[in-house]
C-alpha cells in the first residue's frame, strides 16, 4: 500500500513538472507573439485563445503554439506593398521562433515577398516617369505649334525623341529629320554659320552622322567659312 501511495504521489509531481514547463513555454510563445503583433500588453492573449480552443498543453509545441497564432496575422495580398512588407515582417519572425523543419518554407516567402515588393515598386516607378514623359509632351508639342522655322521645329522634336514617352521616339525622330529635309530644301543647303551648327547638332542628336558631315561640306564650298567656324562644327561631327 505504502509503494502505491509513493507511485503515486511521484506520477503527481512529475505531471505537475511538465505542467509547469508547458504553461512556461506557452508564456513565452504569448510573449513574443506579443511583441511580433506591437502590443506587448497583449502578450498573453495567444495562450488564453489555446486554452479556449480546447487545445491540450502537452499535444502542442511551444513552436506550433507560434506559429498557429502568426499566420493568423498574415495578409496574403501579392499586390499591395504594404501588405508585402507586413507579411515579411511575420515571416522573419516564423523563422526565428516557429517550428525549425518550416524554416526554409518561410524563407522562401521571404524571398518571394521581397521581390514583389521590388516589383511593384519599379512598376509604381515607372507609373511616375510615364506621367512626366507626358507632361514633357504635351509642353514641347505647345513650343512646336508656336515656330513656324524649319530649323527650331526640327530641334524639338529632336528633344521629344529624347525626353518624351519612349514608344513615340521614333515618330519624333521622323518629324525632326522631315523638318530638317524641309529646312535644307527651303535654303538649299545655304546657311549661314549659326544655321548650321543648329542643323549639324540636330542630326547628330537624332544619330544621323552621314547628314550632319554632308550638309557640313555643302557649306563648306558654298560659303568658305573661316577656320574658326570649321574647327568648331568638325568638333560636333566628332562627339
Amino acid at each position: 500500500m505504502k509503494t502505491s501511495d509513493n507511485t503515486k504521489q511521484h506520477h503527481i509531481s512529475r505531471n505537475g513538472i511538465i505542467g509547469i514547463f508547458a504553461l512556461a513555454g506557452l508564456f513565452a510563445c504569448g510573449f513574443i507573439i506579443g511583441m511580433t503583433m506591437g502590443d506587448k500588453s497583449n502578450a498573453l492573449q495567444p495562450v488564453a485563445a489555446v486554452q479556449t480552443n480546447d487545445v491540450q498543453i502537452d499535444e502542442m509545441s511551444s513552436c506550433e503554439v507560434i506559429e498557429q497564432t502568426l499566420l493568423e496575422g498574415i495578409c496574403g495580398k501579392t499586390d499591395s506593398i504594404d501588405c508585402l512588407n507586413n507579411d515579411i515582417h511575420y515571416y522573419e519572425t516564423l523563422v526565428k521562433y516557429g517550428c525549425p523543419e518550416n524554416a526554409d518554407k518561410y524563407k522562401e516567402l521571404i524571398s518571394r515577398n521581397m521581390a514583389l515588393v521590388t516589383a511593384l515598386n519599379e512598376a509604381a516607378s515607372g507609373d511616375r516617369m510615364q506621367k512626366t514623359c507626358e507632361l514633357i509632351e504635351n509642353e514641347l508639342n505647345m513650343q512646336v505649334n508656336n515656330v513656324g522655322d524649319h530649323i527650331e521645329r526640327a530641334k524639338i522634336y529632336a528633344n521629344l525623341s529624347e525626353r518624351g514617352c519612349p514608344e513615340n521616339s521614333d515618330k519624333y525622330t521622323d518629324l525632326a529629320r522631315q523638318e530638317l529635309e524641309l529646312a535644307r530644301a527651303v535654303e538649299d543647303d545655304n546657311f549661314n554659320e549659326s544655321e548650321t551648327v543648329e542643323v549639324v547638332e540636330t542630326y547628330k542628336r537624332l544619330e544621323m552622322q552621314a547628314a550632319a558631315e554632308e550638309v557640313f561640306e555643302k557649306v563648306k564650298k558654298l560659303t568658305n567659312p573661316a577656320i574658326d567656324f570649321i574647327l568648331q562644327v568638325e568638333k560636333i561631327i566628332n562627339e
